[in-house]
């Protein structure tokens, strides 16, 4: 039921985001601290602002308002999606390659579920990534749990 209505969102706001060059980077809809948030995580070209977030924030509820398709109340957050972005689509990591990324796996590889490396390619069934050690790692995407930019120090 709930990907039913994050889909009837997402169709409805994926029109006003791209006429302002935004991408939805992800939409979520989860119960954090006894109450409904929905959040979407959103950037652009250049980077998203803070204005720009409350500009879309404003936006989009007065849009998912006045077509009252969400029936509970709830929170929206429109927020960047932080210097640890996930990375789900090819997009997201084909803007990612040559960067530091932290890949979580469904399953093991090599007796490990974590790998954190550069990544070196990718298309539309995989990853590469090149470890500490300059292993060149091939990752099926399909195998992937969670995928994100790691943080430099």
């Amino acid at each position: 039921m709930e990907e039913i209505l994050l889909e009837e969102i997402r169709k409805l706001i994926l029109p006003v985001l791209s006429q302002r060059g935004i991408e939805l980077i992800e939409l979520l809809m989860r119960r954090e601290r006894g109450r409904s948030v929905l959040r979407f995580l959103v950037d652009k070209s250049g980077g998203i602002t803070l204005d720009d977030c409350a500009r879309l924030n404003q936006e989009i509820g007065r849009i998912l308002d006045e077509q009252n398709i969400i029936q509970q109340s709830y929170v929206l957050e429109v927020s960047s999606p932080g210097l640890d972005r996930p990375l789900k689509s090819t997009r997201d990591f084909e803007r990612a390659m040559e960067k530091p990324v932290r890949i979580v796996l469904h399953k093991p590889v090599h007796k490990q579920n974590v790998w954190t490396g550069f990544l070196d390619a990718v298309d539309q069934a995989s990853i590469v990534i090149r470890t500490e050690k300059q292993q060149r790692l091939q990752i099926a995407r399909q195998d992937i749990a969670r995928a994100n930019l790691e943080v430099e120090a």
